[in-house]
């Protein structure tokens, strides 16, 4: 899929006029327009600005990835948990999953 494609997907499902978004991305409706039927190419300027509107990921948008959201970014110790996890075997880490489990149930009770 094409990132004009994306962006009005994005735009259609959420019910946002491109005249809305043409006068926050400081360019003309015709302009918007035509970016969204492929007419002229979106600026990296607009991109980045709709990416950052939306939530969406740049690799998203341009078709690196069809995954809509940016990956997940992690602190050093959650890097080194999920690396120590991937040596475990599967039945080790169900009984993780499971403490996790019990852990997120007392922490809601408190």
């Amino acid at each position: 899929m094409t990132y004009e494609a994306r962006m009005k997907e994005w735009i259609t499902d959420h019910d946002i006029r491109q005249k809305a978004l043409a006068k926050e991305f400081n360019v003309t409706e015709a302009v918007m327009s035509h970016y969204m039927t492929g007419r002229s190419e979106v600026t990296v300027d607009v991109l980045v600005k709709f990416a950052q509107r939306t939530g969406l990921s740049m690799d998203y948008l341009v078709g690196l990835s069809d995954e809509p959201l940016p990956a997940m970014q992690l602190t050093e110790s959650e890097r080194q948990l999920i690396e120590s996890i991937r040596t475990l075997l599967p039945t080790q880490k169900e009984l993780i999953v499971k403490n996790i489990a019990i852990m997120q149930e007392q922490n809601r009770r408190e």
